[in-house]
């Protein structure tokens, strides 16, 4: 299966943080004939590791699975839904687009993030930004009563559900939940490509939870296994576009390796190997700054008594959007740094970075 179908395969799937059992159940599926032993930590991550493990250096490539969306936060007596945000979300950029609601019995409703019609809008309001809270979602209900009778209650989830696309250049792909599964299919393809080759390290895949609500999920992971070294495979936002800040990230340049964000200062001397390999390798890398933001690389590194960690990130425009637009071969030349890193990895290098 090539990128571009696992990309379109994991993006349709529904999994708001706290809810990632689909990504979960596919990667499994996906994985299943390749000799993996699978376990769950009690939050839910999911942690992939090969039955014939070695002692060699613990390598964890972490992932997370969940996305942004919503939930119901109050029903108005006309039958519009109030939300809730999981995960940061611009009021703006959801305006008119298609959502779907999973009630209490999980049934499935479809509607539209409802906004008042720009010929009928104080003129004060029309060029403020519109906060979440300001927000209403119409399922077509036409009172609090019939959304109820619907079974629709309260904490019930809402997603984005438009339909993902590759663009003209066969390149840039368009969906919902690209963060993060660019990241999941990197884990995934991983998985395929590790399975048969003999290595020195000990790589553990990782498909973390709940990373859009602070990280949670890879809290629990950093004190479940014992890593020696980590990698948080992320999107992050792509500075070429019209209006952005000025930066460096942008879609079809390669992997943009993070320095510094939020929560974590990269290890310097792994940050170095990573561009060895990758010079190497001929695979296109360079350094950014993140600018806002962070991965679970913060809650990484707190890993045994502190793992070397660098977040690795896929360039993505509009995230946290309707679409979110990604390139495949920035996805394909991070899955083919974090191969050749790990078929290289092994004891010896790994005594050339740890701390003395």
């Amino acid at each position: 299966m090539s990128i571009l179908e696992k990309m379109k395969k994991y993006c349709d799937l529904d999994g708001m943080s706290r809810y990632e059992d689909e990504i979960v159940a596919e990667l499994k599926k996906s994985t299943e004939k390749l000799d993996i032993v699978y376990s769950r930590d009690g939050f839910g991550s999911l942690i992939m590791q090969k039955r014939k493990s070695n002692s060699g250096p613990k390598v964890v490539v972490a992932a997370h699975m969940d996305e942004v969306g919503f939930i119901v936060l109050d029903i108005t007596e006309k039958g519009f839904i109030k939300v809730k945000s999981i995960g940061g979300i611009w009021g703006n950029a959801v305006i008119g687009a298609r959502f779907k609601l999973i009630n209490s019995l999980g049934q499935e409703f479809f509607g539209v993030a409802g906004h008042t019609s720009i010929h009928i809008m104080e003129r004060e309001k029309i060029e403020k930004a519109l906060l979440v809270k300001d927000l209403y979602f119409d399922f077509g209900f036409r009172s609090k009563k019939e959304a109820e009778e619907a079974a629709v209650e309260i904490g019930n989830r809402i997603y984005f559900n438009n339909p993902s696309f590759l663009m003209q250049n066969n390149d840039f792909f368009a969906s919902k939940a690209i963060d993060n599964r660019a990241g999941v299919v990197v884990i995934d393809e991983l998985a395929h490509r590790l399975h048969k080759k003999k290595l020195k390290s000990n790589p553990i895949l990782v498909g973390t939870v709940q990373e859009e609500v602070g990280s949670r999920g890879a809290k629990m992971v950093a004190k479940m296994v014992d890593a020696d070294i980590a990698f948080a495979i992320d999107t992050g936002a792509a500075h070429d576009t019209e209006g952005a800040i000025p930066g460096v990230q942008k879609l079809g340049a390669g992997v943009a390796i993070d320095i510094a964000d939020g929560g974590a200062l990269m290890d310097p001397r792994l940050v170095e190997t990573l561009f060895r390999i990758a010079k190497a390798k001929n695979i296109p890398i360079y350094r950014y700054v993140s600018q806002g933001g962070g991965t679970d690389a913060e809650k990484l590194q707190y890993s045994g008594y502190g793992t070397p960690t660098v977040s690795i990130s896929i360039p993505q425009r509009y995230l946290h959007s309707t679409y979110g637009l990604i390139s495949l071969s920035d996805i394909k030349a991070a899955i083919d740094l974090i191969e050749a890193f790990i078929v290289e990895y092994g004891q010896k290098e790994h005594d050339q970075i740890i701390y003395k």
